[in-house]
């Protein structure tokens, strides 16, 4: 996890909001290319599945990622395979740090996973031919994987989700374009896009005039300190945003990063959290791993912040792309932005 501990030199870049009034930003966001895939899939057979579906997909997705790529077999552990650079099961799912990471990023492991679930259906029970739709997003250079993405799900479908494994066909995989539209990338499981779906990029501006609500829509797991938070000022999610997007761009983006980011965290101080509705609320997964159930607690709701927010307009619309905290691979930490009125 990147640390809050920088010098004290900034790099200015000027912005302007709607209005045309110039701002001068502390920081130059950079940008994490995209791609949203829309999968539906369709049951084969009486599923029961769980209401959350993210750690669902999560675990289905991996195993028949690697079944796909694995020459080594179940057996042979990922960090010990001489193959693991070379290996797009790793590159994708068990992301290793390979060689020196920046000083700020020392102490970790592993690298982030560069994709996220996102699944709002949350029905339990599917009879043969319901449909079960998901989101699945992929940063950076995952991007270049989205074939094999695409035929990790189809086959995860096939071989079946939920605890007693029920088989589900892939109807359709989508993209999303330009337009905001989406376009077939896989149909009946046969690819219907003669080359690879074009990334996109975060929106650099267009936040609401005014004041503006941050929604949490699915459990923002934030921790400082070792214990998880209930609630956080404006400073501390400007922090956690920017360390989500820097370790993405890091490890899976080219552009060059300034890692002096405590004139933006300080400017970040200037914005005032004036209203909030936030609840807690409980998830639980099963881990296959480490054979037991495991708790994916955190807040939802909302915060409505006032201030100088046009510097920050790209950072929050990244995060609203890559989401936040942790368990985002699940599709925890989905944030969404609008204006008092509503508006988007």
């Amino acid at each position: 996890m990147l640390r809050d501990l920088t010098s004290d030199r900034s790099l200015e870049e000027p912005s302007t909001n709607a209005a045309g009034q110039e701002h001068r930003a502390l920081y130059a966001i950079p940008a994490v290319p995209y791609l949203r895939l829309r999968c539906t899939l369709c049951a084969q057979e009486e599923a029961l599945l769980p209401s959350f579906k993210g750690s669902m997909l999560r675990g289905a997705f991996g195993r028949a990622l690697r079944r796909s790529v694995c020459v080594m077999g179940p057996q042979q552990p990922c960090a010990a395979c001489g193959l693991r650079a070379a290996c797009h099961y790793t590159r994708l799912f068990e992301t290793f740090i390979e060689g020196e990471p920046p000083p700020f990023l020392k102490g970790q492991t592993a690298a982030p996973r560069p994709f996220v679930f996102e699944a709002e259906d949350e029905r339990r029970h599917f009879a043969p031919g319901d449909p079960l739709r998901f989101d699945l997003l992929l940063f950076g250079s995952a991007v270049g994987l989205q074939t094999l993405a695409a035929v990790a799900v189809t086959r995860m479908a096939e071989h079946g989700l939920g605890e007693r494994r029920r088989r589900f066909t892939a109807e359709e995989i989508s993209f999303q374009d330009a337009s905001g539209g989406f376009r077939p990338l896989f149909s009946a499981g046969r690819p219907s896009l003669e080359g690879p779906a074009p990334p996109l990029l975060p929106p650099r501006n267009g936040l609401p005039e005014g004041e503006i609500v941050l929604c949490f829509r699915t459990p923002a797991r934030l921790k400082a300190g070792g214990h998880l938070l209930r609630t956080l000022g404006f400073r501390g999610l400007v922090f956690r945003m920017l360390a989500r997007t820097l370790e993405l761009a890091h490890f899976f983006g080219r552009e060059t990063i300034d890692w002096e980011i405590q004139p933006f965290l300080r400017q970040a101080e200037g914005v005032r959290v004036v209203e909030q509705d936030l609840a807690w609320r409980d998830l639980k997964r099963y881990s296959a791993r480490q054979g037991t159930e495991m708790s994916m607690g955190g807040f939802v709701g909302s915060l409505r912040l006032a201030g100088d927010l046009a510097p920050f307009a790209t950072l929050l619309r990244t995060a609203e792309i890559v989401h936040i905290g942790k368990g985002t691979t699940f599709g925890l930490g989905r944030v969404e932005i609008t204006g008092c009125g509503g508006e988007n």
